[in-house]
């Protein structure tokens, strides 16, 4: 099973700790949510275990049998930015495959490019221009990218930020199913705390570029922790459908 373990991070530019000694683990199929305040080190965190972002410690990477793997392993998707392509859907998704692209690109590549638009229902849209997608269609052929060279760890940045609540579900269905069928650990960054309990099988609250707490939703969300680390007093209610959702009451 593949495992990821982060161990004694710490992350500082200049003078300023953005990441103070951070130690946790990752199992193979769980997806983890890292939630906290603005300026919690968040994004910071999913950076460094990309390899994006220099820091102390070690991130350590196993797949069956305790055995090493490569930070090549690793799939890091930002934040839906303003990247302008005339390129293709079909062409950024076989960008997915640079490590392994040639100066010909064979046919068994090309036959991967069209099983992933066809499984992730993109195969309509193949051929047009990436910069005349919607954001989250833009979004969704990211994903794509990013999975389609079969990664052990998928790292999202706000993979729902600035998308209706539609996309917000298919983008984050897509990223359960992905993990549930390859076993990949996938850790995303996430201001939802409804999102983050709903998709994450455990949630890792940032404060202050530290652990507060690592644990199952229902032992992270509650009034009393929320309230310490966001200042606010917050009311947990669980829906019908039974997930957890944090409502703010007032300010501290």
């Amino acid at each position: 099973m593949i495992h990821l373990d982060i161990q004694d991070m710490t992350v500082s530019f200049g003078s300023k700790t953005v990441i103070d000694h951070i130690s946790a683990g990752f199992g193979g199929g769980e997806m983890t949510a890292v939630i906290g305040r603005n300026g919690a080190g968040k994004t910071t965190l999913i950076k460094a275990v990309a390899g994006l972002a220099k820091h102390s410690g070690a991130v350590c990477l196993s797949g069956d049998g305790n055995m090493p793997l490569s930070r090549e392993e690793i799939a890091y998707v930002p934040q839906l930015g303003d990247l302008s392509t005339k390129l293709t859907v079909f062409e950024m998704v076989l960008l997915g495959l640079v490590n392994n692209l040639k100066w010909h690109v064979t046919k068994e590549q090309l036959m991967l490019v069209n099983d992933t638009l066809t499984a992730l229902n993109l195969s309509d849209i193949s051929k047009q221009p990436f910069n005349t997608l919607s954001g989250g269609q833009k979004q969704l052929v990211s994903m794509a990218q990013s999975m389609i060279s079969k990664p052990k760890v998928l790292l999202l940045d706000e993979p729902t930020s600035a998308l209706d609540l539609r996309h917000q579900l298919i983008v984050m269905n897509m990223a359960r199913q992905y993990t549930r069928d390859t076993g990949a650990v996938t850790i995303f960054v996430v201001h939802d705390l409804m999102l983050a309990s709903r998709y994450g099988d455990r949630l890792l609250l940032l404060h202050e570029g530290r652990v507060k707490a690592f644990d199952r939703p229902e032992q992270v969300l509650t009034p009393e922790l929320l309230t310490k680390v966001y200042g606010v007093e917050i009311s947990v209610e669980r829906t019908k459908n039974g997930f957890l959702s944090a409502v703010p009451i007032a300010p501290l």
